[in-house]
């Protein structure tokens, strides 16, 4: 996919080179450690759970100051994780880097995601207060079928959402 910003948007899966930078990723994206390294490392040595990675070139700049160090030729901007098991998928994460936040990688990961996952039912969870997460799950045809009112650690409700895909 070509972006004004940079040449090329490459959704690609996780290895566990790639830990530290989801991590860093999660990290800036969430308000707290949800998703731990060692997790990550778990997962992905395991072989368990899918992490889709939204990767651009290197030299596209970011809405803010950003610099992970790499010296790669692409850098890794987002990453969503999900786990298959028959024909039903849970969607567990999703996150952008902020410095990248509002450009539609979310989006890219979303449909890649519904892409692999075809002839899948998907189940997800957000919270209520996630109003662009949600939003975005509605776009791609996701509808709530439970709430779940005081689930998070800072007291919000977690709405449980579905698709056919």
């Amino acid at each position: 996919m070509q972006f004004q910003w940079c040449s090329t948007l490459n959704i690609k899966r996780a290895t566990i080179d790639d830990s530290p930078r989801i991590h860093q990723i999660a990290l800036a994206a969430f308000s707290r450690d949800q998703v731990p390294k060692r997790l990550i490392d778990e997962q992905l040595a395991a072989g368990r759970v899918t992490y889709l990675l939204a990767e651009i070139d290197a030299q596209a700049p970011a809405k803010a100051d950003f610099n992970d160090g790499a010296v790669e030729d692409t850098r890794i901007i987002g990453f969503l994780s999900y786990r298959a098991i028959l024909d039903e998928v849970d969607l567990s994460f999703l996150a952008v880097d902020p410095a990248f936040q509002g450009q539609g990688m979310a989006r890219e990961l979303m449909q890649a995601f519904c892409e692999q996952n075809n002839d899948r039912t998907a189940f997800l969870e957000v919270a209520e207060n996630n109003v662009s997460a949600r939003r975005l799950y509605e776009k791609f045809g996701f509808e709530i079928y439970a709430r779940r009112d005081g689930y998070y650690h800072d007291g919000q409700t977690a709405i449980l959402m579905e698709k056919n895909l």
